[in-house]
């Protein structure tokens, strides 16, 4: 089985593919000649994954900390789309692929730039978050409001783009394609079957109701429906932290420093929680996970007494978290990108992913103190997420 960091990148530039696909649809004018056609599809696709590139460097630095820091880093910054859209520019400036976009140079240009920027767009919509606005700031920012894989979103778009092909061989391509992935996801228990059915149900209905329209109008359906989904997924965001705050439960408290949202693939009326609080007089910092049911107690499943649900909450000890963070150079490095750190079983995992430290990429090893205090290579410089767990040791340690 593929690693999930891995798998969850693939399925995400699902997402970014059909984005730039339908954005290649409305940059063309119609009647565009078939060249034309293939120059702007290959390069709004290629463009709206290209900040991507980044995994492929993700080894300078030893796992895990170079997928950790390296991946949604400097290629996730609007410095680092101006670098892409630049190398980009340089390779389209071909002469064979100049005559391909011929008088559309001003559309294409536009379709790259848009295409770039979708990446970041979309990336900053879910829990894994990014930084944009290095190196003015290293900040990192959470959208907290939809899932990294939404079957809504693929089935939306991919079923505008595989009535877009222009051939039955295209349709079958695309279409089967898109079904094996979203098969492969359920398989692979990274979406639930049950979330998989009204999506495919609304799929097949806009499909039938798609069919006579121009390839423009499906690509601009799509995306509209889309950003209809994402705007709701922001809304019913605050009515879920809104249930949390009002609950009551013992996780919630004055002291409470971040809640962790994400609804469930496929089931935007259920949402994972994390909440981080901190008992400063106590030493200590509590971690804990729940869910949300939105408009029915039974979205998550069985009835339940509440619409909010909590789990066991974890403890963990503030000085020791800040002398990891002191003493030990990976551990300081992973808090670069670690938002709900637990410390247990001798390693270091960020629990946003998973209860338990066995297949959670993040779970990082902790070093014997001789080994801790080497740095390891190409360490970045992002803002801990968690510095607000870090006390004066964050103003303390030096990062670079």
């Amino acid at each position: 089985m593929l690693p999930s960091l891995v798998r969850e990148s693939f399925l995400d530039n699902l997402t970014h593919s059909l984005v730039g696909a339908a954005l290649a649809e409305l940059a063309l004018p119609a009647g565009a000649p078939r060249p034309a056609r293939r120059t702007f599809f290959i390069a709004g696709i290629v463009a709206a994954n290209l900040p991507d590139a980044d995994l492929v460097y993700t080894r300078i630095t030893p796992p895990p900390l170079g997928s950790l820091l390296h991946h949604r880093g400097h290629t996730h910054t609007m410095a680092g789309l101006v670098v892409l859209g630049l190398a980009m520019a340089a390779i389209w400036m071909l002469p064979s692929l100049r005559e391909a976009v011929g008088p559309l140079r001003r559309r294409f240009w536009m379709l790259l730039a848009i295409a770039l920027v979708s990446h970041l767009v979309l990336d900053s919509w879910n829990s894994y978050g990014i930084h944009p606005f290095w190196p003015l700031s290293s900040r990192w920012y959470y959208g907290d409001a939809v899932f990294i894989m939404e079957p809504w979103l693929w089935l939306l778009l991919g079923t505008a783009a595989t009535l877009n092909t222009v051939s039955r061989w295209g349709h079958a391509l695309i279409g089967g394609a898109l079904a094996l992935v979203v098969t492969g996801a359920v398989l692979v228990r990274m979406v639930p079957f049950a979330g998989l059915a009204i999506p495919a149900v609304c799929a097949i209905v806009l499909g039938v109701s798609m069919r006579r329209w121009t390839p423009r109008r499906r690509s601009a359906a799509a995306l509209a429906l889309a950003l209809a989904f994402v705007a709701g997924s922001f809304v019913t965001r605050e009515v879920v932290r809104a249930k949390i705050l009002a609950s009551g439960a013992r996780a919630v408290s004055p002291q409470v420093i971040d809640l962790v949202l994400s609804p469930r693939g496929g089931n935007p009326l259920c949402w994972t929680v994390v909440s981080v609080v901190r008992d400063e007089p106590a030493g200590t910092y509590l971690l804990t996970r729940g869910d949300v049911a939105v408009l029915a107690r039974g979205a998550c499943g069985s009835a339940r007494a509440s619409d909010v649900h909590w789990g066991d909450t974890s403890v963990h000890s503030l000085a020791q978290l800040r002398a990891l963070y002191r003493d030990d150079c990976w551990v300081r490095g992973w808090m670069q990108f670690g938002r709900a750190p637990e410390v247990a079983e001798g390693a270091i995992a960020d629990i946003r992913y998973g209860n338990s430290f066995r297949g959670n990429f993040t779970t990082m090893m902790l070093l014997p103190p001789a080994d801790a205090a080497r740095c390891p290579a190409n360490l970045t410089a992002w803002r801990p997420p968690r510095a607000d767990l870090l006390g004066d040791d964050f103003e303390r340690a030096d990062l670079r």
